[in-house]
This record gives C-alpha cells, sequence and structure tokens, in this order.
C-alpha cells in the first residue's frame, strides 16, 4: 500500500482547511450559491405560487428561507471555526464510531439525489428533443459523467463551474420575470391572483424546507474554506437568498401568471423554453457536484478507522459515488426513489439540531468518545417525532424534527453526559 497522500488531493478531509487555503468573500459566496442554484427551486417555487395568493407566498417563501439560512449559519459557524467537514463536524455530537452511521447516511442521500436527478434530466432531455438518439438510461449515465468532471477537482472545481452555473440561473430568473411582465395583465395580475386550489402556508413551508434542508445540513463542506466570521454571514445569507428564495420566486412568479406550477411547462408557455432548458443544464451541474463531492467527504470519514486512512484520493471516491449514482440512474432509480426520500426526510435534518444544540447550548464535545449514546437516542426519537408530524400533516415535519432533537439532546445530555464520560473512562 502507497504512503500517506498530501491533505490537498484528498481535499483536507481528515484535518482542518489550512489558513493559506480558506477562499476569499467572493469565491465563498458563488461556491456556496451554486449549490441552492437549482432547478427544484423554480419547480418548488411554482407549485408554492400557483397554490397561494401571491402576498402569501411571499411570506412562505421568506419565512422558509430564513429557517434555512438559519441552519447554513448555525452549522457552518463551526465548520468555518475548526475547518473541518461535515461528516467529522458529526463527530462532536455522535462520537468517532457513531459519527460514521451519520457519514453512511449523508453519503446515501447524496447519491439518491445524483441518481434521481440524472434520471430525470435524461427524461427531460429525451422530451424535449423528439431526435434525440441516445437511451434514457445511457442519457442518464453522460449527465452524471458531466457533473463528476468537477467534483473530482475539489473545491476548484466546484468553484468554475459555480462562476458559470450562478450567472446563467440569475440570468433565467430575470429574463422570466421580465417575461411576466409583459404578459397579459402583467404583475398586476399576478398581484391580485387568487388560487382555484388553496395551500396552507404548513404544506408550503414543508415542501420548501424539506426540499433544501439536506442541503442547508451539508454546506459546512464549503463554510470550512471561510476566511473571517464576517465572509461566512454574507456569504450564507447572500447565497441562499440568491439560490433559493431568489429561483423560488422567479419560479413563483412565472407560475401565477401562466397559472402552472410546472415550471418547465411555465416557461414554454411564455415562450422560454430553451432557454430554460440550457440554464437548467448548469442548475444540476451546480448542484450535483457538490452532492457528489459532500458524500466522497463523508465517505473518507468512514475509511478514517481502517488501513485505507489517508490512501484513497479524493478523485477516485468522487469517481465512485457517480459511479454508483450512474448505475441506479441507469436501472430507473426514479421509479422507487420516493419510499427512500420520504425516510432521508425523516432522519436528516434532526442532524443539524443536534449540531446546534452541541455548539450553542451543551458545549462538550463528544468527538473523544467512540459513540456518544444520548445522540443516537436524541436522533432516533426526534426522527420518529418527525414522522409523526409527516404523517398526521402537523406544522413542518423538518422544523419539528430540528426542534425535538435540540431539546432531546440538551435535556439528556444534562442528565447522562457525567456518566457516560465515567463509563468511558
Amino acid at each position: 500500500m502507497s504512503e500517506q497522500i498530501n491533505s490537498k488531493a484528498l481535499e483536507n478531509a481528515f484535518n482542518s482547511v489550512p489558513e493559506s487555503e480558506r477562499k476569499s468573500l467572493i469565491s465563498l459566496t458563488v461556491v456556496l450559491a451554486g449549490y441552492p442554484i437549482a432547478l427544484s427551486n423554480f419547480v418548488v417555487g411554482g407549485a408554492v405560487g400557483v397554490g397561494m395568493t401571491f402576498k402569501n407566498a411571499l411570506i412562505t417563501l421568506l419565512v422558509a428561507n430564513a429557517i434555512l439560512i438559519g441552519v447554513v449559519l448555525a452549522t457552518g459557524y463551526k465548520a468555518y471555526k475548526t475547518g473541518l467537514s461535515t461528516s467529522f463536524l458529526s463527530r462532536r455530537v455522535f462520537g468517532k464510531k457513531g459519527s460514521t452511521v451519520f457519514s453512511i447516511l449523508l453519503a446515501l442521500s447524496s447519491v439518491t439525489w445524483i441518481s434521481l436527478n440524472g434520471d430525470i434530466f435524461a427524461r427531460l432531455i429525451d422530451s424535449t428533443f423528439s431526435w434525440w438518439p441516445i437511451p434514457v438510461s445511457i442519457t442518464a449515465i453522460l449527465c452524471i459523467a458531466l457533473w463528476t468532471q468537477s467534483a473530482i477537482r475539489g473545491y476548484k472545481g466546484l468553484e468554475i463551474v459555480s462562476y458559470l452555473g450562478v450567472p446563467a440561473a440569475l440570468i433565467l430568473s430575470i429574463v422570466g420575470v421580465i417575461a411576466v411582465g409583459k404578459e397579459s395583465g402583467g404583475y398586476g395580475a399576478v398581484l391580485s391572483y387568487v388560487p382555484a386550489t388553496s395551500l396552507s402556508f404548513t404544506a408550503g413551508t414543508a415542501s420548501i424546507i424539506g426540499s433544501w434542508i439536506f442541503g442547508a445540513t451539508i454546506t459546512p463542506d464549503v463554510c470550512r474554506f471561510a476566511r473571517r466570521t464576517r465572509d461566512l454571514i454574507i456569504a450564507g445569507i447572500v447565497a441562499f437568498s440568491i439560490g433559493c428564495f431568489g429561483l423560488q420566486l422567479a419560479g413563483a412568479l412565472v407560475g401565477i401568471a401562466t397559472g402552472n406550477g410546472d415550471f418547465t411547462a411555465a416557461m414554454n408557455a411564455l415562450g422560454l423554453g430553451l432557454l430554460a432548458f440550457f440554464a437548467s443544464i448548469f442548475c444540476l451541474w451546480t448542484t450535483q457536484d457538490n452532492n457528489i463531492y459532500g458524500a466522497s467527504l463523508a465517505i473518507q470519514n468512514v475509511l478514517d478507522d481502517t488501513p485505507l486512512k489517508g490512501k484513497v484520493q479524493h478523485k477516485h471516491i468522487a469517481l465512485a459515488v457517480a459511479c454508483l449514482a450512474a448505475i441506479f440512474a441507469a436501472l430507473g432509480i426514479f421509479n422507487y426513489l420516493l419510499p427512500i426520500i420520504q425516510f432521508l426526510s425523516v432522519l436528516i435534518p434532526p442532524v443539524p439540531g443536534l449540531l446546534i444544540a452541541e455548539e450553542f447550548f451543551i458545549k462538550n464535545s463528544k468527538e473523544n468518545l467512540k459513540t456518544n449514546p444520548v445522540a443516537m437516542v436524541s436522533w432516533v426519537l426526534a426522527g420518529v417525532i418527525s414522522y409523526i408530524a409527516l404523517k398526521i400533516d402537523f406544522f413542518v415535519p423538518p422544523i419539528i424534527g430540528m426542534i425535538s432533537s435540540i431539546i432531546l439532546y440538551v435535556i439528556l445530555s444534562k442528565i447522562f453526559d457525567a456518566k457516560i464520560a465515567v463509563a468511558e473512562n
């Protein structure tokens, strides 16, 4: 077996990002914005827009995204202070061995979203271009291969694609909003819009937060490159205000103007279908390469206690993640993913709650423990509570999961931390 590979080739998976590799405010903002610059935000915004009056839709978007930004800043702050990735940061809550469970779940979530988006985009290509000669399964593989090109190059690769993708998404948003003003009735019709079927505030916020809580949870992978607290705060607010709120607002306006919550169909109705298609290439690319990047860091955490620690380069793990996602996409994973997505939507949201509880309330890092049973129990119980909220349609299940995990972790830590420390020693 070869000697240890240098930290840069490992994308600083096992150590803090050194000061010499920290990034400027502009770079941090663009890369952080690249992740939420996603086609799904246009789609979610369109669905919320057609189901509410414009005023209620705007309030829903503001509240839901304020919560997401809060999660980004709270978890990203510790990543900036420590320079650690999401998976290694989770050791402070779960312990060294316990964090591998979360890392496996994180990697599984990433592979799921990569394969799902590969499958969806391949179907979009096939339906948009009647002359397209390549089967959907092979097209999905080609899409994922494209996204992998930047992911294997680490932060630098994410940066290059984000500098292309963020402007592309902004142009699409601006052109779409301008087109709404030129429609019959213009903005006045949007402001006076009354939906035929009403969407509740709870359902609207749940769809927004539920679709992006995973993304907010893994932003420490990028936030660890921040140079200053000020940079982190500015980048986090600007990036998610543009990437999530901005795109969702554009989607809502286009949806209301056309009466169609399907963003692709709505853009076609405005005569902007081709623009939407080409912009969506970058919207998907900037998000999915982040997913591949985050999954590779999570797998490095899993390898930490094995003979492979420090001996597998980041690019090789990224390739393995992409290949697995490509196989799932080629097999038509789109038809089988709903149960997996629902399962992940229940288990992921409590994790940022645990990180927040440890950082701001308990302040007693568990990274020296093998496994922190308090965190594991709090995680499972919060997941169950979130699942119940989902089934009975109560409030916003992801928020229920986060709040429950904070309360459970704080209470149980106060009771059991001292006993666990004695038992470990």
